[in-house]
């Protein structure tokens, strides 16, 4: 957040000050950097370049289109302000990140060998060992006046001497008091030093650094020079006075340190603003701002970016300045010419340098291009015949396309022709498809299946993977099959279709035994054609699955599997082991899911909808009103009589099985259920012999709702009887009662009457108006 807002007010910046510059209001500015971020995100935004290398490298090995000169986005944004420029680029000053890596290696050292040329000051700790006939060490601090004392020889001045000269000095002080002994003094631990760095630097101040440092270490403490700062005239001031100049450009581009000399005390490094400066943008191998010291030539500014790139177009390099009447002019400056007057004039500040791209178009090339083995451009002058770009034919692989090759030649005014070429004439010596070749023409050669159709044969039935599969030259019927899988276990071998439109564009069926399919390349192995059908058979009445289930009161209940086709309920009722004793034979249930699928294939529920009455809805449109659900799921019960069917052991009633099918026995129940308008819907206590008034008295009575017509009786197999036919018949266990609510239609006799008045009134008008007509 912090970063924006400061971007912000640097932009805000930069608007208030360009008027001044260019002599125009800020209003006028702030209109016209609108309008550069406008352009800015329309860049973003729009696609890449059209500008492509003529190199074959792409799908379109043939579209030679030239680098736009002037285009000078490619290096930076420019800010148009009528017929002035002001650079909002992305050039860095030269050596700006110089300080802020902070892993450079400018840091103050810590810890270092001491140089001999070292020399000691207050706040140094030196370590002075004596061996010998006397063993001692003492550990001595240069005091502010530059002293240190030594136990039994006193105070001896050691400020702005080497570690060498204290030798010599202690040396001699000691041998007053001692004899036959041995001296070394070393640095314990280095003194610190305050110096100071201003002018345009990131952080200006005072630093306290250790007496090794240098100027750069100075320098990296604060971050180095901002965006303001001079990089090429900062100041060592020492005592008042300016003790050295460094140009850290030495350093950047040559390596030289003369520039970084130690530090003392009190110190300063002055960072001024800097100087005038030059951009220099695109074919340079180092593009940036930099700094001029004055005097500086377009050569030598060039030189500052590392020179020009093998790709820079030397012959016309842009200067962009600022001219004497405050307008902004260019100067084109050739670099191959040494007397080009312009390349010495003296560069000046705002100048902006822009080295172009050479033009990438090959004009000596041919190129060869598509299904070949070594793709490129190649020398028109060593191959200029079509025979020559292809090596005679080495160029071409086994399954390229002979028959039609294309040479796309360039045209003056950049259109562009095909010229066919045949290949197998040429290389069979027809000079005149031999074409001479132009520079900047390209030969694209195909392979076979680029040109050829594809063909493919289909396989379906009883395969693994039946679906659509390539035409191979002479495949037959055996590889088709294995391709697909191979067939599946339930095949039928002994007939199978190949369905072949042959070239009238009839229809011919073929006829193959499978099972002699096993005869690889046999006559049965048929050689097969584009666009055959293959279809293989399923045997018939195959089934992999043959389960039924039994469930409920028998013996052994559980899956069974079909033994033999026919086989029926009472056949796997007594592989199951018969009934229990408790098994309720009427109520005995049969499921069959294949009465579901047969009742969608058959499309039932459309024929329900469009055989039930119309009801219009509030806008007029008609919808159909369904009298009741039909639910296919629901439809799969089959009801059986499974007393008779035991009773004659099988002989009437029996039904046959099919796969899939489930059964159920219930147990004995407890009585008989009345259901629906009564005064307490329950299970009654069955009772020999009594009728249907029996049960409906025993569950309260009917009720006033009750539709007594409509009531009927469930028997416990899944049959249903109406009240006219049950009323007189005894109740069996098992049975339900189920007693409908009567539907009541009110009719509001006043609302009616309503109607009909307004009605007639209506009436009674129209044939006054058309009597009066």
């Amino acid at each position: 957040m912090t970063k924006s807002v400061v971007r912000i007010a640097l932009l805000l910046a930069l608007v208030s000050v360009v008027p001044s510059l260019y002599g125009q209001s800020e209003e006028e500015a702030r209109r016209m950097y609108d309008e550069y971020l406008q352009l800015k995100a329309t860049k973003a935004s729009a696609s890449p370049s059209s500008y492509r290398s003529p190199e074959i490298s792409g799908d379109d090995p043939i579209e030679y289109k030239q680098p736009v000169e002037s285009d000078t986005s490619l290096y930076a944004e420019r800010l148009t302000f009528g017929d002035s420029a002001v650079s909002v680029d992305t050039l860095m000053l030269f050596g700006y990140n110089m300080f802020i890596d902070r892993s450079a290696q400018f840091a103050s050292p810590e810890i270092s060998a001491v140089p001999p040329d070292y020399t000691i000051g207050p706040g140094d700790n030196l370590i002075v060992n004596l061996w010998g006939r006397v063993d001692m060490e003492y550990s001595l601090t240069v005091n502010r006046e530059g002293r240190i004392f030594v136990p039994k020889v006193g105070e001896i001045v050691c400020n702005g001497s080497t570690i060498d000269e204290l030798e010599q000095r202690l040396s001699q002080r000691l041998s007053e008091s001692y004899s036959d002994f041995k001296l070394g003094v070393s640095i314990g631990k280095i003194r610190s030093i305050k110096v100071y760095v201003y002018g345009e630097v990131k952080q200006p101040g005072g630093y306290t650094l250790t007496s090794l440092s240098t100027m750069f270490n100075a320098l990296y403490a604060c971050q180095g020079p901002n965006e303001r700062g001079s990089m090429r005239k900062v100041r060592l001031i020492r005592g008042g006075r300016t003790l050295l100049e460094v140009d850290l450009y030495a350093f950047l581009l040559n390596g030289d340190t003369s520039g970084d000399v130690k530090l003392e005390s009190e110190d300063v490094v002055f960072v001024p603003l800097a100087g005038e400066l030059a951009w220099v943008r695109g074919e340079v191998r180092r593009p940036a701002i930099y700094e001029l010291r004055g005097g500086e030539t377009v050569h030598e500014v060039i030189a500052l970016a590392g020179g020009t790139k093998p790709s820079a177009f030397k012959s016309r390099i842009l200067v962009d300045r600022v001219g004497e009447t405050d307008g902004r002019i260019v100067a084109d400056v050739d670099l191959r010419d040494p007397s080009d007057s312009i390349m010495m004039m003296t560069m000046k500040g705002g100048d902006d340098i822009t080295v172009f791209p050479m033009d990438n178009l090959r004009h000596n090339a041919v190129w060869l291009a598509g299904y070949v083995k070594h793709p490129a451009a190649y020398q028109i002058e060593e191959r200029q015949r079509v025979s020559d770009l292809i090596f005679d034919g080495d160029q071409l692989y086994e399954d390229s396309y002979l028959q039609r090759a294309d040479l796309i030649r360039t045209l003056p005014g950049g259109v562009q022709e095909i010229l066919p070429v045949n290949l197998e004439a040429l290389l069979s010596g027809d000079t005149l498809a031999n074409i001479e070749l132009k520079a900047k023409d390209s030969l694209v050669v195909y392979s076979t299946d680029e040109v050829s159709r594809a063909k493919f044969v289909d396989i379906r039935g009883e395969v693994t993977n039946p679906g659509s599969y390539r035409l191979f030259e002479n495949m037959r019927l055996s590889d088709l099959v294995f391709r697909s899988g191979n067939l599946k276990r339930n095949a039928y071998l002994l007939l199978a279709e190949i369905v072949r439109i042959n070239e009238h564009g009839t229809v011919d069926i073929i006829t193959v035994d499978l099972s002699r399919l096993s005869d690889l390349r046999g006559s049965t192995d048929i050689i097969l054609q584009e666009d055959d059908q293959v279809f293989i058979r399923r045997l018939p009445d195959w089934e992999s699955d043959r389960l039924v289930k039994i469930e409920g009161q028998v013996v052994l209940p559980g899956d069974y599997a079909l033994a033999f086709k026919g086989e029926t309920l009472y056949d796997i009722l007594q592989r199951a082991g018969g009934l229990k004793e408790n098994a309720f034979t009427s109520g005995a249930m049969l499921f069959r899911s294949q009465i579901s699928s047969d009742l969608k294939r058959k499309n039932i529920r459309e024929v329900v909808v469009n055989s039930s009455p119309l009801r219009a809805d509030s806008t007029g449109r008609l919808h159909p009103d369904l009298v009741f659900d039909f639910d296919p799921d629901k439809l799969t019960r089959i009801v059986i009589d499974l007393e008779t069917i035991i009773e004659s052991q099988g002989q009437n009633g029996d039904i046959e099985l099919r796969a899939g099918d489930q059964i159920y026995i219930p147990p004995m129940p407890a009585g008989v259920q009345v259901l629906g308008a009564v005064a307490s819907t329950g299970t009654i206590q069955f009772q020999e012999g009594k009728k249907p008034s029996f049960y409906l008295d025993r569950a309260g009575g009917l009720l006033e709702s009750s539709d007594k017509n409509s009531i009927r009786v469930v028997k416990a197999n899944g049959r249903v009887l109406t009240w006219q036919k049950a009323r007189g018949r005894k109740i069996e266990l098992g049975d339900a009662l189920v007693v409908p609510t009567e539907v009541k239609h009110e009719r509001d006799w006043w609302k009616i009457l309503g109607n009909a008045a307004t009605i007639m009134g209506g009436l009674a008008t129209t044939v006054y108006i058309v009597d009066r007509l």
